[in-house]
């Protein structure tokens, strides 16, 4: 049986005042990364589903595997080159297809399947992920899907892949779903995740050793999970508390990584908090330090970083960049939507942050259904000065989205907003928002979304709080002009 992972485009927006933005951005952020190179084509990162779910196929049995990258190259304005996919599928026979797009993608994704129904019609697709688990009935009942693996993948993945080799009943597979010939669905009961433990190593050669070339960074995960339940995050589905992996198999598989796709990249941590267990973070560091070879970015949330153990421990052990999660200067926003996190101690964490060497860069959001567009405008404006009294050294601003997976998606009512539409390839947090809420419509939330990204560009061009030694490069956003990817 020969197994194909597909790494689905995403397409590309327009979108007014990110050329600045993204310049000044890059600027600053390729100043603190002196080992980053120009990118050959634009893949930022490995698919990390992908390895991942290899490794446990191969530990199972299966040794045809293949990666099929589309995301790189396939991305036109507003869609997918359907010309150049189609002839790479065709020339890419497998018996079954694996797909894990995200909400941003997922029309791509089953137009790709698709396809392969009509090139391949005897093979199989299989959909999982943050986005066909919670819209598992809609996506089963696709005519270019056979199965939806619900959840995390461990167990049931491969318990599939043996059922349709061996041709043997799916009846008894949990997480599965799949409509049945008389267009019953069937649903499996969810497994008990597999323990960190014995999660097999990550098929690192599912990618061929060149494609270093086209990654901004390696991804890695300390922890799966998340304590925190903020109503717009989708780590919920896939878990809220946090299972670990030793740091020797953090080391090991940085190594391997960096050994077959280029020793120069750093590490991306996608933990969503890297911090939220203090002593856990210090164990990770004091490997990382001594390891001594390794630098890297993570992400956290302000409420924890209140050890002061941590700033020192981050920087000596390779930490170069530091995200916040930071969404909203509205203290009500803080309390229901972030667990009551207070903003009182942000400038003295982020100095004790900056003073350490760190440079540090905010999360924030626009439209949240509780603020009025004055709180938005806030929020930005608040941002900007952090950056102009060199206590922040960059911020991302992102549009609220009500992704599948989240209340605020489920219930949109309870939140005082309305939902305009279901268009998957709209739920994008560059675009028009896909709600209005009780105080803003969509499209004051976008204007003021356009004009906060102007300002933070020219916030971001002034002189940073902390600078590098290193000459400016062209920012690898450029290669799109004016056209950026989103996730």
């Amino acid at each position: 049986m020969h197994v194909a992972f597909v790494h689905t485009p995403i397409p590309l927006r327009e979108v007014k005042n990110r050329g600045d933005y993204w310049h000044s951005f890059d600027t600053r952020y390729i100043a603190a990364h002196p080992q980053v190179r120009p990118m050959r084509k634009i893949l930022w990162e490995l698919p990390h589903w992908v390895p991942w779910l290899a490794g446990v196929l191969a530990e199972a049995g299966f040794d045809s595997l293949e990666a099929l990258d589309f995301y790189g190259d396939c991305a036109v304005v507003d869609g997918i080159d359907e010309a150049k996919i189609t002839e790479r599928l065709r020339s890419h026979p497998a018996d079954v297809y694996l797909f894990s797009p995200m909400t941003v993608n997922l029309p791509q994704a089953l137009r790709m399947a698709e396809i392969v129904k009509e090139l391949h019609p005897r093979a199989v697709t299989v959909f999982g992920g943050v986005v066909a688990t919670p819209l598992y009935e809609e996506v089963a009942r696709d005519r270019s899907v056979d199965y939806v693996v619900r959840d995390r993948g461990e167990y049931a993945l491969p318990e599939l892949l043996l059922a349709l080799r061996d041709k043997t009943d799916l009846s008894g597979i949990r997480n599965l779903a799949f409509e049945r010939p008389g267009g019953e669905l069937a649903v499996g009961r969810l497994n008990p995740y597999m323990p960190v433990e014995r999660i097999p190593f990550p098929k690192v050669d599912i990618f061929p050793e060149d494609t270093g070339l086209d990654l901004r960074y390696i991804r890695q995960n300390y922890a799966l999970g998340c304590p925190f339940t903020c109503d717009f995050c989708t780590i919920q589905t896939i878990g809220r508390k946090p299972e670990y992996f030793t740091p020797e198999r953090v080391i090991s598989e940085v190594a391997a990584y960096r050994a077959r796709f280029g020793e120069h990249h750093h590490v991306y941590f996608g933990d969503e908090t890297f911090t939220a267990n203090t002593q856990r973070t210090l164990d990770i560091c004091s490997a990382l330090e001594k390891a001594g070879n390794i630098t890297y970015d993570c992400q956290t949330r302000l409420n924890c970083l209140r050890d002061a153990r941590l700033p020192a421990a981050l920087y000596d052990s390779g930490c170069r960049w530091l995200e916040i999660g930071l969404e909203s200067s509205n203290p009500d926003t803080q309390h229901e939507f972030k667990q009551h996190t207070k903003l009182d101690p942000l400038e003295e964490t982020l100095a004790r942050l900056r003073d350490a060497g760190l440079p540090t860069c905010s999360y924030l959001i626009v439209g949240l259904p509780n603020e009025k567009p004055d709180d938005m405008r806030r929020t930005v404006d608040w941002a900007a000065s952090l950056i102009d009294r060199g206590l922040l050294h960059a911020s991302y601003l992102s549009l609220f989205v009500p992704y599948p997976g989240t209340p605020m998606f489920s219930h949109p009512e309870r939140y005082g907003m309305k939902l305009l539409h279901r268009r998957y390839d709209l739920y994008n947090e560059e675009l028009a928002p896909v709600v209005d809420t009780r105080y803003a419509r969509s499209d004051e939330v976008y204007d003021i979304f356009v004009d906060g990204v102007g300002v933070l560009a020219e916030a971001m061009a002034r002189k940073p709080a902390l600078t590098f030694d290193r000459a400016e490069q062209v920012s690898p956003h450029r290669a799109y002009g004016e056209f950026w990817r989103t996730g």
